[in-house]
């Protein structure tokens, strides 16, 4: 089944999904500012902004009865997307480590490979684990305090996010593993009969 035989057209317009595209079209500016620092106040406006897109999406689809396959896809893509561009310019510009960049990096294609997999073998999408909605929370906040007061800020808060960070990859990776034996479970079973 092709991605867009699972999406509605009118998903679209739906304003859940409409502040996630949102954020996506924020992210070059956030980025863009981020790596100038006589623009940090713009930089830190729009972070925000675009945190705040994201803890508003998913309770107005749920409110309005408008969750759809579209947000499930776009919003972990925007999510990812604001993350790793954000640990990628701190790296480089305020002094985040550059082993956590790598390690978000890798945990993100990951998660997302993964979810691609599930969504063509079984024309599913994977929802996104409470872990993983933390972590994205937590990951945020550092990157807010990283870009307001560098490490002295956002160093204690990025250990404080590893516990959800680690816990996430552990359930999305044991998740997939589940998924993936019963896909092969089902198989087995229709090649028995």
């Amino acid at each position: 089944m092709a991605l867009r035989d699972l999406i509605e057209p009118r998903e679209l317009l739906y304003p859940s999904n409409l502040l996630t595209i949102s954020r996506l079209l924020l992210l070059p500016a956030t980025i863009y500012y981020m790596q100038r620092t006589d623009r940090r106040k713009r930089a830190l406006l729009l972070l925000t902004i675009t945190m705040i897109t994201d803890a508003l999406d998913g309770p107005i689809a749920r409110r309005r009865g408008e969750v759809s396959k579209l947000g499930q896809i776009l919003d972990p893509i925007a999510d990812k997307a604001l993350i790793d561009s954000a640990a990628v310019m701190l790296s480089r510009t305020r002094g985040f480590p550059w082993w956590a960049t790598g390690l978000l990096i890798f945990r993100d294609v990951g998660i997302l490979l993964a979810g691609l997999i599930v969504l063509r073998r079984k024309a599913q999408i994977t929802t996104a684990e409470s872990s993983g909605k933390l972590t994205t929370l937590a990951m945020t906040i550092v990157a807010l305090l990283y870009l307001a007061g560098g490490p002295r800020w956002g160093k204690p808060a990025l250990y404080a996010a590893l516990v959800p960070f680690s816990l996430s990859f552990v359930q999305y990776g044991w998740r997939f593993i589940q998924i993936m034996r019963d896909d092969q479970s089902n198989a087995e079973r229709k090649d028995a009969m």
